[in-house]
């Protein structure tokens, strides 16, 4: 058991409160979506299938780039999500290279509905707890906490 002298200083250790809300936030992802969205899909995989509907001409290079994941990691993703029906792979080119382009199928778009509900629900409910100019002094900071730590090592995110 952690002593309250141990436990005070974590609850005032911004690296710790930082990573707890992080590993916090992936928990919450995961089980909201289990929940309330689709029990068919990864958190990985739903996380995909938002960002085609938002950029759909992203190569799986890009994709891997936004998640902080392989590229085989997500071909493997993309392909097994292919196979279940949620997007469907075609050959096609992006500046004269050969892609697999990504297409959500209408089994995808099924979840992305649910999906975009609850996530409107999310929304209006951290709407009423910070305001606009909240969150924007929030990504600063975050913006600023990253940037410090790059100045001590240069982090290449995947």
């Amino acid at each position: 058991m952690i002593s309250n002298e141990a436990y005070d200083k974590l609850e005032n250790h911004l690296p710790y409160q930082i990573d707890y809300t992080a590993n916090f936030n992936k928990s919450f992802r995961r089980e909201h979506q289990l929940q309330y969205i689709s029990s068919e899909l990864t958190a990985d995989e739903l996380a995909i299938l938002f960002i085609l509907d938002f950029e759909p001409y992203l190569t799986q290079s890009e994709i891997a780039k936004f998640l902080f994941k392989g590229k085989a990691h997500i071909g493997k993703i993309l392909n097994d999500m292919a196979e279940r029906g949620f997007i469907k792979r075609i050959a096609d080119t992006k500046d004269n290279i050969i892609i697999k382009r990504n297409i959500i199928t209408p089994k995808g778009l099924e979840i992305i509905k649910i999906g975009s509900k609850e996530g409107q629900q999310i929304q209006a409910k951290m709407d009423e707890e910070f305001s606009e100019e909240d969150i924007k002094q929030f990504i600063s900071y975050l913006k600023r906490y990253r940037k410090v730590l790059s100045s001590i090592v240069d982090v290449k995110l995947k």
